[in-house]
């Protein structure tokens, strides 16, 4: 016979990780058919080691040292699992599966992050477990399932992940509520994307209505979520989800991640964000990725090597890594900043002062700059090789060494760099740690390497490096002739002329030949891409004034730069 469901009421509220246990407190007890463990002191033991069971539901159920259940929250029941962390923690993820997944399908990246983290894992409504409602989805109604959810179990701030769909959810709700989300994990999201929303469904429709859906499962989607051949277990795992799918539920989303892509709600995340991209993903390729780290404040994009859509089927170990660096680098950072200003009040204040006489000197820099002009000249050329010239003088040997040519090309291409996003830039395998130890040695190198009259024009802090010079380069003249190019009126003469000018100013097709580091493949992705875009432009222009010559160099110019083969 089931046990009855007891309250216990608290005098004040108890702390437990980062959960806040509210004076009217739980507790339930249950069956022993449906509760694993043996007898109520062992149910007791469990109340107090790990933070969950205060939020029991009278339906919860004991899942191999896992709490799952049932929370009937904004008009929906939803299903989530509670999985403890194996160490004593205060942090916490939350996840958020893709269109077509559940809570069940994140694989062995549970095991990993498992082991310094709390985590629950939801079936968002509609999907999974969780239970389905009648009528249209919008980001609205998600993010107010989710913030029920998380007042329902009293979760305080957390950190959020999301995939594909769940990763366009996670944008919105850490838009509406950045005190809650600490870092935000954004894997193979779908917001920028060239083709027009409703465009994409259509030719969705299109295609199943001719082929059948496992006719698509197994020749398209199947293939772009996973690297591992059909015949694998993974990948059959994946085909068999979604054979299980509602269609109606499906449509319903995928209309809505397609149709209402929450661009505008990228500029108000205020959370760290780190996006991750699948190197083989033929759904949303890096490069689209790339671009929409471009638009979040404080962003970091990585491409996961020999990975799909579903990077942490693929390379789950490589997943966990670079999850579990990033956030224990930015709560590190959050951290020491808190200290410093609790514990040096006064010397923030002087440091404040210091701020102020350091602006001012700037000013004045800035006003006789042009009568002075001693600041050297650093000339450098990374569009079709890599030459350095610093005053006239080129600096021709010692590139190859201790990756300095690596780092130089981050801080020409990035010059706001810290020391913590060159090490993700240029070492990402690196432990933090021995990255910045590393970092050093390097960057004591590379002074000696850019030196001009016995002084370097490299300057670094505790925290920031940057090139103290006036710096011209080809590359970024490039970034921006091919910016101002897309603004311009498809209708105008002016976009035309442009064009003109960017490719003739090409002396060859490759571009970016030198560098193999992953942030500078992408954004050579990205160059690439718009090269194509604007080499597809030109083409149909050529053709409009009957320019047949033209319009066939400019076409296989587009196929080029566009073709998945390149």
């Amino acid at each position: 016979m089931p046990w009855s469901l007891l309250k216990h009421r608290c005098a004040s509220p108890i702390k437990v990780g980062s959960f806040l246990v509210k004076c009217n407190l739980r507790i339930a007890l249950f069956s022993f058919e449906r509760l694993k463990p043996p007898n109520i002191f062992v149910q007791l033991v469990i109340l107090f080691k790990y933070p969950f069971p205060y939020m029991i539901e009278p339906n919860i159920v004991w899942k191999g040292g896992d709490w799952v259940s049932f929370a009937h929250v904004n008009g929906v029941s939803l299903y989530y699992e509670l999985i403890p962390s194996a160490r004593s923690s205060d942090e916490t993820i939350v996840f958020l599966h893709g269109n077509g997944f559940n809570s069940s399908r994140w694989g062995h990246i549970i095991d990993g992050l498992k082991e310094d983290y709390h985590l629950l894992l939801v079936d968002l409504r509609g999907c999974g477990q969780s239970e389905s409602i009648p009528g249209e989805v919008s980001w609205d109604l998600y993010t107010d399932d989710l913030y029920a959810l998380i007042e329902h179990l009293n979760i305080e701030a957390f950190h959020l992940l999301g995939h594909s769909f769940g990763g366009s959810l996670a944008v919105c709700f850490a838009a509406r509520y950045p005190n809650l989300v600490k870092c935000l994990v954004l894997i193979s999201i779908n917001v920028l994307f060239p083709e027009d929303g409703n465009v994409v469904v259509e030719n969705y429709i299109a295609l199943v209505e001719k082929y059948g859906i496992p006719y698509i499962l197994q020749n398209f989607l199947v293939p772009s979520l996973t690297v591992f051949a059909f015949e694998h277990e993974e990948a059959q795992h994946l085909y068999n989800m979604y054979l299980n799918v509602s269609a109606e539920m499906y449509a319903k989303m995928f209309k809505l991640q397609n149709q209402q892509r929450p661009i505008n709600e990228l500029a108000a995340i205020q959370s760290p964000t780190l996006l991750l991209a699948g190197e083989c993903d033929t759904v949303y390729p890096p490069s689209f990725q790339n671009m929409t780290s471009g638009l979040i404040p404080h962003s970091t994009f990585y491409v996961v090597p020999n990975a799909g859509n579903a990077v942490f089927i693929d390379q789950p170990a490589v997943t966990v890594q670079w999850i579990k660096s990033f956030i224990q680098r930015e709560m590190h950072t959050q951290a020491g900043a808190r200290i410093t200003y609790q514990s040096e009040n006064m010397n923030s204040i002087q440091h404040f002062m210091n701020s102020i006489q350091h602006l001012k000197d700037s000013f004045l820099q800035t006003i006789f700059i042009s009568k002075r002009n001693t600041e050297p000249v650093l000339k450098v050329e990374l569009l079709h090789g890599f030459r350095v010239t610093l005053n006239g003088r080129e600096i021709l040997d010692g590139w190859n060494k201790r990756y300095a040519k690596n780092i130089f090309a981050h801080l020409v291409v990035q010059p706001s760099s810290t020391r913590e996003d060159l090490c993700d830039a240029v070492f990402p395998m690196v432990p933090l740690p021995t990255a910045l130890k590393n970092l050093k040695v390097y960057i004591n190198y590379l002074k000696k390497l850019v030196t001009y009259h016995q002084d370097s024009i490299l300057k670094t802090d505790r925290q920031n490096l940057y090139l103290q010079c006036n710096i011209e380069c080809d590359l970024l003249d490039f970034f921006d002739h091919i910016r101002r190019t897309m603004l311009l009126d498809d209708n105008g003469g002016a976009k035309y002329d442009s064009c003109e000018r960017l490719f003739a100013s090409m002396r060859q097709k490759e571009i970016m030949p030198e560098i193999f580091d992953q942030w500078f493949i992408e954004k050579k992705a990205s160059t690439e891409l718009r090269l194509g875009v604007l080499a597809a432009w030109m083409s149909e222009q050529e053709e409009k004034r009957n320019n047949c010559l033209k319009a066939s160099e400019y076409k296989k110019l587009a196929n080029y730069y566009l073709s998945e083969d390149e």
